[in-house]
């Protein structure tokens, strides 16, 4: 009977203790549920505080205009929000307001009461240049060889400041020229844009039973052509036609007395 007695003793033991174990469970669970439980959250809002809106770092482009984002503050639980004094500090001064016309730091600083918090904005350029300019120029081999590969190229920036450099490829030989374009604002962007320079003969030919010969525009300029390979030459208008029907015509182009351009046609 003892022996069977304390079997049942035990067991109740056995059963206390796991009842305790679930009692314990249960209770943890209960209290981790009551911390996520909205009507619980409430009750950290009775701390004093100020809570920006927005992210402590925040970034304006260089132009643009900054958008103050505010913040909220409680002060046991209460919303003291429009009792928020903001000021704004550049270099360690304060000033009236955040200026994006220049790339600079500002420091905001957010007080009530005995409470503070601080906002830092830079102000960066991070927009590159954009190029205005036409993308195909078409040159004759006379004005490639004082054409300065860089004019007509145009850019702006939001900085209001653009350097342009382009590459010097060009050459005089009638054909298709890539030019390759940079455009540089004073904090570090570059953009990049390729022109098509097309150089075409300065001298055109038109052979339809007799040779129409069109030079280019000049005010001093004089033109001559040759029916000998250029043995001889005679003096001609702007637009001259000859008539002739085999060999070859070399047309020439003076200014003054030298010779800055010929070109010659074969007929066969």
């Amino acid at each position: 009977m003892r022996k069977g007695f304390k079997v049942i003793h035990l067991i109740i033991i056995f059963i206390v203790i796991i009842l305790i174990i679930l009692g314990f469970n249960f209770l943890f669970r209960y209290i981790n549920y009551k911390k996520n439980y909205e009507p619980f959250k409430k009750i950290e809002k009775t701390d004093s505080k100020i809570i920006l809106n927005g992210d402590y770092l925040t970034y304006v482009n260089i132009g643009e205009s900054y958008e103050e984002l505010g913040a909220y503050a409680y002060i046991n639980g209460n919303d003291v929000s429009s009792n928020i004094s903001i000021t704004y500090y550049k270099d360690d001064k304060q000033v009236f307001s955040v200026d994006t016309r220049f790339v600079s730091d500002y420091v905001v600083k957010y007080k009530v009461n005995n409470m503070e918090a601080t906002r830092v904005i830079i102000v960066c350029d991070r927009e590159r240049p954009k190029f205005k300019t036409i993308d195909t120029l078409v040159l004759t081999d006379l004005e490639a060889i004082n054409y300065d590969v860089n004019d007509g190229v145009e850019a702006i920036d939001n900085s209001g400041k653009v350097q342009i450099l382009c590459d010097n490829s060009l050459g005089s030989l009638p054909g298709n020229y890539s030019i390759t374009c940079r455009a540089y604002d004073p904090y570090g962007n570059v953009s990049v844009k390729k022109r098509l320079i097309k150089v075409i003969n300065g001298i055109k030919f038109n052979y339809d039973n007799s040779l129409k010969i069109t030079y280019p525009k000049g005010s001093n300029y004089v033109y001559k052509y040759s029916l000998d390979g250029g043995v001889t030459f005679i003096n001609a208008d702007r637009i001259t036609t000859t008539y002739v029907n085999s060999g070859s015509v070399v047309a020439v182009v003076y200014l003054e007395d030298d010779l800055i351009m010929s070109n010659t046609y074969f007929i066969n």
